[in-house]
Order: C-alpha cells, then sequence, then structure tokens
C-alpha cells in the first residue's frame, strides 16, 4: 500500500510525547482483537448478570454508558460505574471506557452527580451565537475557562473511582462529537468565533488527557471519530490516547446520491476506501490506541439501511442472521489493516445487546460468532495491494486475508489452523 504523505506524518507526530499508555492486543484468537461499543438504556434497565458475565468473557475493551432513567434515582456515573465494577468483578483485565457528548451535555442537566452543580452556574456556561442567544441549552462554551474546568472535573470524578481491588473502575473516558467546524461551530456562530472555539476545544482536550496522565496509574481520552484526514489533522496534537473510526467501510466510504446508477448504489467507493485504509495505518495515528467500528455493511443510511434492491433486516432474528453471514467479510476489512492497538467492535449499532447473544433485543447470532474463536496468530507483514486492482492481501500466521472493494462479499478471512 502507498505511504502517507511525509508532510502530514511530520506535522502530526508530536502528539503522545507525553507518554499515555497505548491498549494492546493479543493475537492467539479472533476474539482477541475484538471489542465492544454499547450503552444499556437506564438504570431502570441495567444489563443482566448473563450479559455482563458474556461481556467481561468475550472483548478485551468495553465503552458503555447510561442514559438518563426515569423511576430510578441512580445517576449517570453510579449506573455506569456499577456495570463497570460488575465486568471488572468478572475479569479484571478488560479495559472499560465511559461514554460522554462533547457537543451537548443533556445527561449532565438531567441525571449527573453534577447536576445540582450545573444547575447553580444558571446558563453561563453555556454555549450563545454571534447575536448571544443560547444555541441550546446544554452545550458548553469550550471558549469560557469555568466551562472547561467544570467540565474536567466532571470527568475527572468518574475516571479517579476505584474498586475495592484499588484498580480504577473504568479506564478512559470515550467522547463523541470531539471534533468541530472552525467555519461554522455551530449554528449561528461565524467563522471567527469559530476559529476560536474549535482551538479551545482542542486545547480543553490536550489538558484533559494531562490531568489523566496525572491520576495514579493513568487513564486514556478516546476520541470519536477519525473517519477523514481533516479530523486527524484536529485530534493529533492534542495528544489523546486513541480514537475511533467510526464510519468504517459505510456511509461515506460508499457510492451513494442522486448521480449514482442503481446497480452501483452502496458499492465502495473504491478511492475513498483505499485512502481509509492508509488512514488506518498512518503515522497520524500510529501512536494512538485505535478503535474500528465494524459494521454489518453495506449501510447506505443510519440507523441500519441498506442500499435499494437489498432487504433491510427489521427484527432481531433477522439481524442475526445477516451479522452472522456478514462476520467474515466485515473481519476481512478490519484484519487488512489491524495492528495490536486496534480493536474491532462490530455490530448492528450501539446498543449493548448488539454485542450479547441470548437476550430479547441481541442482534448477535445465538451463541455468538464461530469464527471469534478460531486461531488467528500475529500479522506476518503489511497489507499488499494487488497491482492495478482494488484486491488487497495479507497473512497472518494462520490466516490469509483478502479484500476485493468492487465485491464487499468476496472478501474473506481463510483460517488455516483451528477454527
Amino acid at each position: 500500500m502507498r505511504a502517507w504523505p511525509a508532510v502530514f506524518a511530520a506535522s502530526c507526530l508530536p502528539s503522545a510525547a507525553h507518554g499515555t499508555a497505548i491498549y494492546r492486543h493479543g493475537w492467539a484468537t479472533v476474539a482477541d482483537v475484538m471489542g465492544m461499543h454499547g450503552k444499556f438504556k437506564s438504570a431502570d434497565a441495567l444489563p443482566s448478570d448473563a450479559a455482563v458475565a458474556f461481556v467481561a468473557e468475550h472483548y478485551g475493551m468495553v465503552t458503555t454508558g447510561s442514559g438518563c432513567p426515569k423511576t430510578s434515582h441512580m445517576t449517570l456515573e453510579d449506573a455506569t460505574l456499577s456495570v463497570a465494577a460488575r465486568i471488572k468483578a468478572i475479569n479484571p483485565q478488560v479495559k472499560v471506557g465511559m461514554y460522554w457528548r462533547t457537543g451537548m451535555d443533556k445527561e449532565i442537566a438531567q441525571c449527573s452527580n453534577a447536576s445540582a452543580a450545573l444547575k447553580a452556574h444558571g446558563t453561563g456556561l453555556f454555549l450563545r451565537d454571534d447575536k448571544g442567544t443560547l444555541v441550546s441549552p446544554d452545550a458548553l462554551d469550550y471558549s469560557n475557562k469555568d466551562a472547561r474546568a467544570f467540565f474536567a472535573d466532571v470527568l475527572l470524578n468518574v475516571v479517579k473511582q476505584t474498586l475495592s481491588s484499588g484498580q480504577p473502575a473504568v479506564d478512559y473516558v470515550y467522547l463523541d462529537g470531539a471534533g468541530g467546524s472552525a467555519t461554522q461551530f455551530a449554528p449561528g456562530i461565524g467563522p471567527a468565533r469559530s476559529v476560536l472555539l474549535l482551538a479551545d476545544k482542542m486545547a480543553w482536550l490536550a489538558d484533559l488527557q494531562r490531568q489523566f496522565d496525572a491520576v495514579e496509574g493513568g487513564r486514556n481520552v478516546i476520541l470519536n471519530g477519525v473517519d477523514v484526514v481533516s479530523t486527524a489533522r484536529q485530534f493529533n496534537p492534542t495528544g489523546v490516547a486513541g480514537v475511533m473510526i467510526d464510519h468504517w467501510s459505510i456511509l461515506e466510504f460508499l457510492l451513494r446520491g442522486p448521480t449514482i446508477p442503481k446497480e452501483d448504489f452502496g458499492k465502495f467507493n473504491t478511492t475513498t476506501m483505499d485512502a481509509g485504509f492508509d488512514l488506518a495505518r498512518s503515522d497520524a495515528l500510529s501512536n494512538m490506541t485505535v478503535q474500528v467500528k465494524g459494521w454489518v455493511g453495506p449501510i447506505i443510511h443510519q440507523k441500519d439501511r441498506y442500499p435499494p434492491g437489498m432487504t433491510t433486516p427489521s427484527t432481531p432474528a433477522e439481524k442475526q442472521q445477516v451479522s452472522g453471514e456478514r462476520f467474515n467479510s466485515e473481519l476481512a476489512l478490519f484484519l487488512l489493516v489491524a495492528e495490536d492497538r486496534m480493536y474491532w467492535m462490530y455490530s448492528w449499532f450501539w446498543g449493548f445487546d448488539d454485542y450479547v447473544p441470548d437476550e430479547l433485543d441481541s442482534t448477535v447470532p445465538q451463541g455468538f460468532f464461530p469464527q471469534a474463536k478460531c486461531t488467528l496468530g500475529a500479522p506476518a507483514g503489511p497489507p499488499t495491494r494487488v497491482q492495478g486492482t482494488w484486491t488487497y492481501t495479507r497473512e497472518y500466521a494462520h490466516a490469509s486475508v483478502f479484500v476485493d472493494l468492487n465485491n464487499r462479499t468476496a472478501s474473506r478471512v481463510d483460517f488455516k489452523g483451528s477454527c
């Protein structure tokens, strides 16, 4: 595969100089490279003991979180920390993270340990447009030092929590909506303030990671989502520990739009996906943990919509069947680029039971994916593109990977050992 442009690599490499830990997995089986990103609905509907046990025994990295409850008085943080503790009681080695939004802070206003403190500030911490009108009742102003300090304290309070064993209750926070536009940071905000707001937000992220580094044992910040070079350029200099590629192989990586013939709609945009392969392995992300959100593709629109001419599964049973059928070909897209600091998070969507079998709303095949048990072994070398084609190959100790960007389902992993 072609090398990433040196000017980009050189301009971005200094990010993790402070020594933030990178999470790494083993290669023994396919399961070793798999992670999970799924929230449960709320403290009113905590995951079952069976679901928690499954997660602890099958995923090396788990991002989770809670919505606001309707009847329970348990806060957002306490609900999430309780599930994290249950996971770690079964498997202390799992790296567990908590999901938070950065673009809006609805949960903090409604059901957080910090709700009362936020209310005491009135609207003073919230973002206003250029006319002075609140952009949203719960969007923080990253150019306001008090707002930055408040949110950092909320997150620090979470990562400082420890279990009776002394280990962290959560190892990282996952921040959604971490980027922003330098031309229109939010509706009603022009370029001048947008540039400043974006710079202040990136400075806040850098400072947050430094504060997490100072917590005993260290904690990590992982940002969503790096699907294009411009976002990598924003995030890399902050020095955060990790990022997620969250649209991997779907949406903008597919041919879509009114000018695309029906027979091609939903097929790979070959040049864009090829660039995605390069981005995943680029120097810009080489000093970070990278979460790769795998999908039951090809998804042209969220939530879970397939192209015209393909039946979109709708029931849990239908989704279980299709996710099982496409597991191998989707795995090939990840293993083509994978390194030991990359985790594959394959699911239909972002719910807890999108990763757990045998629950009423599970979209995972009963008993889990059989090929998760297959022997894999470390990669024998980098991926190779077959000259003059959109096909790629890569060898592992116990598997061969083939990817064809002109035929998604022809992509495959052939296992040489036990399975």
